[in-house]
């Protein structure tokens, strides 16, 4: 082997929302939604382009830079299954600074219960680097997830 070798890596993030599954799909189907959570650090990062076609088989791509580091971010995802309010599963490449740092396929999975919603979300990440970046994905993601509930808040969606 010639190359830098593989790493890989698994975790799952669940969460008990009150809001119906609809409300909560809608964090991640709505582009104007999702442009409040899915985002790097406010004032600690510029966005550069953000495009999203919520279709089966359709792209979303998030590019920004951190400003002090002049590290830049490239998110592609493709979206595989949609069934509204229930599950949701995509892939996504992800680049710092030109060079291919992972590649995930992610899985949601959404449960009315009690009129409330039961999120589970799980990813599987092949890293490129030959490190394991599983804990910081896994942090970075729960930072995300803290911001979708917030985002619900604001909108009024949580109960």
């Amino acid at each position: 082997m010639t190359g830098t070798p593989l790493f890989h890596g698994t975790f799952t993030l669940k969460r008990l929302w009150a809001a119906s599954p609809a409300r909560v799909f809608g964090a991640w189907c709505d582009p104007q939604i999702k442009a409040q959570w899915f985002t790097g650090p406010a004032e600690k990062w510029t966005l550069m382009r953000r495009s999203m076609d919520f279709c089966v088989g359709g792209q979303e791509i998030l590019h920004g830079r951190f400003n002090e580091s002049g590290l830049e971010t490239l998110f592609e995802a493709r979206f595989h299954v949609i069934e509204p309010a229930e599950r949701l599963v995509y892939a996504y490449d992800l680049h710092h600074s030109g060079r291919f740092h992972s590649v995930t396929l992610s899985s949601l999975e959404l449960d009315e219960e009690a009129g409330k919603t039961r999120v589970s979300y799980t990813e599987q990440i092949v890293f490129l680097d030959g490190k394991d970046g599983t804990a910081d994905r896994r942090h970075g993601t729960g930072i995300q997830f803290d911001m979708i509930e917030t985002t619900l808040q604001s909108l009024g969606v949580l109960k």
